[in-house]
Order: C-alpha cells, then sequence, then structure tokens
C-alpha cells in the first residue's frame, strides 16, 4: 500500500480531518482574520490546548509547515492525521 504523502490542505479539509480528534474551531475569537483550533477538556469547555491559524475563507490554503506545528500542539500523530 502506497504511504500518503502529506500535502497543503484547504481550511474547510483541515477542520474536517481534525474534527474526529476531538478539535473545533473556537468562532469569532483570535484577532483579525486569525481563528482558534481548541481541543476543550470536556464538551462545551473554551479550556484546554489552542492554536491560532490565519483565516482568509474556508479555501485559505494551509502550509505543510503549519499542519506539522498543529499536530505537535495537539499531540497528533503525522500518519493518524494523514491516513485515509
Amino acid at each position: 500500500m502506497a504511504k500518503l504523502q502529506p500535502r497543503h490542505l484547504k481550511y474547510r479539509e483541515l477542520l474536517y480531518k481534525l474534527a474526529p480528534f476531538g478539535i473545533i474551531e473556537v468562532p469569532s475569537r483570535g484577532k483579525g482574520s486569525e481563528r482558534i483550533l481548541i481541543k476543550p477538556q470536556a464538551p462545551g469547555s473554551l479550556k484546554g490546548p489552542q492554536y491560532p491559524i490565519k483565516h482568509h475563507g474556508a479555501g485559505t490554503e494551509i502550509s505543510i509547515p503549519v499542519i506539522k506545528a498543529i499536530l505537535r500542539r495537539f499531540n497528533i500523530g503525522p500518519e493518524e492525521f494523514w491516513k485515509e
């Protein structure tokens, strides 16, 4: 089986791939064009690890280095994240 290569993702694709890991976007938080990604400690909570990310629309392309930083922040293994 071929190994899936990391690639840049559109913002909405990134959110879709992070959802199974419990990562959500906090609406209307962050400065200017930033959105905050968070892994809540409890359902409905806004406490837990956070990561600010640039957002210029749902089609914003997120680069590989930013995706790697997000995975490190939320302790997600790259092989788990990139598998189909």
